[in-house]
């Protein structure tokens, strides 16, 4: 293989690593900042779905990585601020989520992604997005 080719396939990879580093960092925070609110559930237990706040392109939007055992996984997902039309529970924080509060939800599709109905407390994503990661 050409050499140039070896160099530009390891320096994917460190870039990789170092985003992923970030996005954990990301994760701590967010445990961090739940935990001094006081929640006694975080929904980053093994078994349940992993979230990884990536990005943030725009202050409206929130690039999000989802894994979910139960067969779903997005690597880069936009996510929008919007308001609750209903109530649920944050899926970052464990916290109670009512209608009428902002949070980020995925952004719509047709079809509609899996995770289409889960909700972050927008609080909990500006507050993680708010300490630098790296």
């Amino acid at each position: 293989m050409d050499q140039y080719v070896m160099a530009d396939i390891a320096w994917q990879r460190t870039v990789g690593q170092l985003d992923a580093g970030c996005a954990h960092q990301l994760t701590a925070r967010i445990r961090e900042i739940v935990d001094s609110h006081g929640s006694s559930r975080l929904p980053f237990r093994n078994g349940d779905v992993a979230i990884a706040l990536l990005d943030r392109p725009s202050p409206r939007t929130a690039t999000v990585s989802w894994s979910d055992p139960r067969g779903c996984k997005y690597g880069e997902q936009v996510w929008r601020l919007a308001t609750a039309r209903r109530s649920g529970t944050c899926a970052l924080s464990g916290q109670g989520i009512a209608a009428g509060d902002a949070i980020y939800r995925p952004t719509k599709a047709r079809p509609p992604p899996a995770n289409a109905a889960a909700m972050m407390l927008a609080t909990v994503v500006e507050l993680a997005f708010a300490e630098p990661c790296c």
